[in-house]
């Protein structure tokens, strides 16, 4: 049979998700020929992330077409669906991974808008660190939420139509540096939504911004967070950053939630990473990306310098 999707068009400066009509596709969705025949690039390893928010009324018919894609590009990772979207990290070959962006691109409407983030890399440097990141395997499984934004189990998610209005990383770095040019009593505040081992090894720092590290170890932990700081947030504008995007959806949207007062919040889009592809020296970014596959922390050509120190012997590590 088929299955329908409510497709989303949220773009990089619009705040909410709008609605079209759905459209019946088939689930079989079919590989596309290799748009790369270079020999030298079907050995170059690579990593994809990406997630997209939208309604799915039919789980199980994109259940089949992941197991069938990915088996049959021979990808590795972590699939997770849900009926509020979709989030995915998987290696492969660099064809592979093209020809899989490719499949979701041209079959369905689900996709249009996702930002595919792409990276050439190293393969995973054994089994071991393949293993601890999930890369020796397939997994696909169908979640209740793709982020968990609070253990608490009265705790209703906030609606993802409400999340902060994106920022493009032009935009973002602009705004860190207009900030350097006023008052320290600016209004904005600088949010990250990572846990406390990523901000350890590097983080935001911008002149006249207040810059607020929740300290949280996991995320599940930072609506309590949010929940205990809401006076100090209250009439700010709230800049918010992660990893990739979409703990960011949430927790913006979580605050949003709040009502008056809460209403100017921001978010990176596209994360840290599309951050540091835009301005490779590292811009207004200190340290290193920690990412959760087998890259673990990179930085591009930012400079090597260590922004955590080891709380045994108190010299200079990541």
């Amino acid at each position: 049979g088929t299955f329908m999707y409510a497709p989303s068009t949220r773009r990089h400066r619009i705040s909410s998700l709008s609605r079209r009509t759905p459209r019946s596709i088939n689930p079989q969705l079919q590989n596309l020929p290799e748009t790369m025949s270079d020999k030298k690039t079907t050995d170059q390893y690579g990593v994809l992330l990406y997630y997209k928010y939208v309604d799915i009324p039919n789980l199980d018919d994109l259940l089949t077409f992941y197991r069938s894609n990915c088996s049959s590009l021979s990808l590795l990772g972590r699939v997770r669906l849900s009926p509020h979207g979709v989030n995915v990290t998987v290696g492969g070959n660099l064809p592979s991974l093209e020809q899989h962006i490719e499949a979701l691109k041209a079959n369905c409407t689900l996709f249009h808008g996702t930002d595919f983030k792409l990276a050439t890399c190293h393969h995973p440097l054994n089994d071991d660190v393949a293993k601890e990141c999930g890369f020796t395997s397939l997994s696909i499984r169908i979640v209740k939420e793709l982020v968990t934004l609070s253990s608490h189990p009265l705790l209703k998610s906030p609606e993802i139509s409400n999340a902060g209005r994106h920022l493009s990383a032009l935009e973002f770095h602009s705004t860190l540096h207009n900030a350097n040019k006023e008052s320290p009593e600016n209004g904005l505040v600088l949010l990250d939504a990572r846990n406390l081992y990523e901000t350890r090894i590097g983080k935001f720092h911008a002149p006249n911004v207040e810059t607020l590290d929740p300290q949280v170890r996991q995320y599940s932990d930072f609506s309590s967070w949010i929940d205990d700081r809401s006076e100090q947030l209250k009439g700010k504008n709230i800049l918010m950053y992660c990893t990739g995007g979409i703990r960011c959806e949430m927790a913006s949207a979580y605050i949003k939630s709040k009502g008056a007062g809460f209403e100017n919040v921001f978010q990176l889009f596209g994360g840290i990473q599309r951050y540091l592809e835009q301005f490779p020296d590292g811009g207004f970014f200190k340290g290193k990306n920690f990412v959760f596959d087998h890259r673990y922390a990179f930085n591009f050509q930012i400079s090597s310098r260590h922004e955590s120190v080891c709380i045994i012997c108190n010299s200079a590590k990541d």
